[in-house]
């Protein structure tokens, strides 16, 4: 089992990031999770064809996590899907299904009326609640709320067990109390930090606004902190707030309190 960062972006679009999104590659499958922008050309590029991927995953559902879900429902069809989408996610889940069927509507009759088949546009979603577990295929899913994320209070961590590996995906937010124990001795912990000292300085915000988009986020500190109290083995950084801001200054901060490897993550990189 691997992970593989099919998008570190953030909401600014920023040259060599795609919008934020993963993929778990196990047993020759790809298991997506959250979709934003370019994410349909970034599984092209991690060597999967569009249509050989059946299974979605979103964490939360601020737009950044899902502008490309529609482009990636739709390019699915059009290029060959025959099988069920399933989509999972928290209570939101259902109705940005709904939605997006809604806005791709106008388009998906033309091109049936023009005698493109329907197979493929199937999709199933399924609501997954705190504490919920599930078995996809070969990939075991445990979800939990183990991060405070401003007002988004329907937001989940995955934990991917496969092929003697786990993946944690900790998601959007800084870490509440239960994220220690459900990435308990993970071989990779997805964090997403924030620097904000840099949110005035790069993003041109406003110190009050920067205070709360920072409380939305994980600091560096509660990153490796958490990291070595749940024993994890390699953290990744990923989704950076802000995007430009520098680096290396988040891998030496997130050293200060973390021993294990620490890998600031790039579009594409396989782990």
């Amino acid at each position: 089992m691997e992970l593989i960062l099919l998008g570190v972006g953030s909401p600014p679009p920023y040259p060599g990031a795609s919008g934020h999104a993963n993929g778990i590659e196990v047993g020759g499958q790809l298991f997506l999770i959250d979709a934003g922008r370019n994410v349909p050309r970034q599984i092209v590029s991690a060597g999967h064809t569009i249509d050989s991927v059946h299974h979605l995953l979103f964490t939360h559902f601020h737009s950044d996590h899902f502008t490309g879900f529609g482009d990636f429902y739709i390019t699915r069809w059009l290029f060959g899907a025959s099988e069920t989408l399933h989509v999972f996610g928290p209570v939101p889940v259902e109705q940005h299904v709904e939605r997006m069927l809604q806005y791709y509507e106008y388009d998906i009759e033309i091109r049936a009326e023009e005698g493109k088949p329907r197979a493929g546009l199937d999709l199933k979603t399924t609501v997954i609640s705190r504490g919920d577990s599930l078995q996809i295929d070969c990939l075991k899913v445990y979800a939990e709320k183990c991060t405070n994320h401003g007002n988004v209070d329907d937001i989940l961590s995955y934990r991917f067990e496969a092929e003697g590996r786990t993946i944690v995906i900790a998601s959007d937010g800084s870490p509440n109390e239960k994220l220690v124990s459900f990435a308990r001795d993970a071989d990779v912990l997805m964090m997403h930090p924030c620097l904000p000292e840099s949110i005035v300085e790069m993003l041109g915000q406003t110190e009050q606004m920067a205070r709360i988009i920072a409380g939305h986020h994980a600091t560096t500190e509660e990153i490796g902190r958490t990291a070595t109290e749940a024993n994890a083995k390699t953290v990744v950084l990923s989704h950076l707030t802000p995007p430009m801001a520098p680096k290396e200054k988040a891998i030496e901060e997130v050293a200060q309190f973390f021993d294990g490897q620490i890998i600031f993550g790039q579009d594409l990189m396989r782990i």
